[in-house]
């Protein structure tokens, strides 16, 4: 990154910290630093890392000030965080208002692995702790996040993340508050999630926003076709091609079978129970939604 280009986009973010009256609640050397994490995080060159922040934003100081900065730094992040939510759902309303298209509520979670500390180790890393990977299949150390991007068309924005603590809230009420802090729109807005968190206090929370769900749903999970209690898996040995609709979405073919009608814990849920095209509509291969 030129030391032009790095000038100009401090000038850039000088005008919009002012808008957003960051002055206010931030001292200089704080804004100092907060220029240097935006310049960095928004280079090429920037994996994830302090360092990468350090030399992409040709920081002056050593690059341990940007450690005691998140260690110590004082300033009011919760004001920054509702200035950050605002005006991302500022932006996304407005696109979504003139294009007329529906906004997407995108949450997830990911575990950001660290390297596991000796059993000499006296300064473990702060807040790190073993905790179960789906991706790995076992338990890793790190630090997990519950996130949510907000997205409308093309355009998609950072609106919430939040670490989570195993000795603190639990997953579904992190997903729980980042959904009560989405403004409501008048364009539709949909949640999506994966199979993991529609429970029935996210898909409370989300009623009560008035947004819709879209969510992946375990093959136990249990609904009563015709009144009978039974699970996805189950059911779905029962179903015959003839039974399914042949979906194509680009170039990719599923075959489709809908449901609609009583979910555990939702009394009207629209269900669609999903194989590709090529396969055969084996329980094992079924995809649900």
């Amino acid at each position: 990154m030129s030391h032009t280009n790095t000038l100009s986009q401090h000038g850039h973010w000088n005008n919009y910290f002012k808008q957003w009256k960051l002055p206010l609640y931030f001292t200089k050397p704080a804004l100092r630093h907060i220029h240097h994490f935006v310049d960095g995080m928004l280079s090429a060159g920037f994996t994830g890392t302090l360092t990468d922040i350090h030399r992409e934003s040709l920081h002056e100081r050593d690059r341990r000030t940007l450690s005691h900065f998140l260690s110590h730094g004082k300033g009011n992040r919760s004001f920054l965080q509702r200035i950050t939510q605002r005006v991302a759902f500022q932006e996304i309303n407005k696109t979504a208002r003139q294009d007329q298209s529906p906004i997407f509520v995108i949450l997830d979670d990911t575990l950001c692995e660290k390297t596991k500390p000796s059993s000499q180790a006296v300064d473990t890393i702060q807040g790190a702790s073993f905790q179960y990977s789906h991706l790995k299949g076992g338990n890793v150390y790190g630090h997990t996040v519950v996130q949510a991007l907000l997205r409308t068309g093309d355009k998609v924005y950072p609106f919430a993340l939040e670490r989570y603590d195993p000795e603190g809230k639990s997953k579904i009420d992190l997903a729980c508050d980042i959904i009560q802090s989405v403004p409501t729109s008048n364009q539709p807005t949909y949640v999506l999630m994966d199979s993991w968190y529609p429970s029935s206090s996210v898909l409370q929370c989300s009623v009560k926003q008035g947004f819709h769900v879209i969510s992946g749903l375990k093959t136990n999970r249990i609904f009563y076709p015709q009144g009978i209690r039974q699970s996805l898996k189950n059911f779905a040995s029962y179903i015959s091609k003839s039974d399914t609709d042949l979906v194509t979405i680009g170039s990719s073919a599923y075959r489709v079978y809908r449901y609609e009608g009583k979910l555990n814990l939702i009394e009207n849920a629209v269900l669609l129970l999903c194989w590709e095209e090529s396969d055969e509509l084996d329980p094992k291969r079924m995809k649900a939604f």
